[in-house]
């Protein structure tokens, strides 16, 4: 008995991608207005029923991770996977570019529970792609400086660091990246140069006083 081949139908496939479409840009419209990212509330504003949006998105984390994806596509096309100075300046700076194009969804990820929840799913991948930038750019750092180094990197490259170029220095996206470009070099210059000293200041050892005659 032959096995019944699958049915594709073109009309349904197309229907299916523009709810999810839909059930995408609502996620992101219900962020951008500062709501709690609710399952009620995407359903609402898709003009879909809630349980539309269980199917494409059954778990909550799903529908971050549709938020984060919209952000990627649409604003900073930037994948968390530098590695080096060179690649983390320019994905800084690209990523500073979409800030500015869609400041408004920005600034309610900075300032909502739910923003903070959406940047804490990405903060391993994040944790990683500095620490890489820090290995590369100073090779043999002892693990506590290399952790607190790539803390300071993201504490440049960040929304957070955007927004407040932006909103106290009066600075665009190209000004505000200028600036943090000048920030990062200038510490991992200065990383390479405490990390090179550090073998002398062991080799050195503890450093006594002579006692006089």
């Amino acid at each position: 008995m032959k096995a019944r081949a699958a049915y594709h139908s073109p009309l349904r496939e197309a229907q299916a991608a523009a709810t999810r479409q839909r059930i995408m840009d609502s996620c992101v419209a219900t962020m951008r207005r500062g709501d709690d990212l609710t399952f009620a509330a995407v359903a609402t504003d898709a003009g879909v029923q809630e349980r539309t949006v269980y199917r494409y998105f059954p778990r909550k984390e799903d529908l971050q991770a549709a938020v984060w994806n919209w952000i990627l596509e649409h604003l900073t096309h930037v994948e968390l996977a530098p590695e080096h100075e060179e690649q983390l300046i320019a994905a800084m700076r690209q990523s500073f570019a979409g800030f500015d194009a869609g400041a408004p969804l920005i600034q309610a990820l900075l300032h909502s529970s739910q923003g903070l929840e959406l940047r804490r799913s990405q903060q391993p991948a994040r944790r990683g792609m500095l620490q890489a930038c820090v290995d590369n750019a100073a090779p043999g750092a002892p693990a506590a400086v290399r952790d607190r180094a790539a803390a300071v990197l993201q504490v440049l490259y960040s929304a957070s660091s955007w927004e407040l170029l932006r909103n106290f220095w009066g600075m665009d996206a190209t000004e505000a990246a200028d600036a943090v470009e000048l920030g990062i070099r200038s510490f991992l210059a200065g990383l390479r140069l405490h990390v090179s000293r550090e073998p002398n200041k062991r080799d050195a050892g503890p450093s006594r006083t002579r006692r006089k005659p």
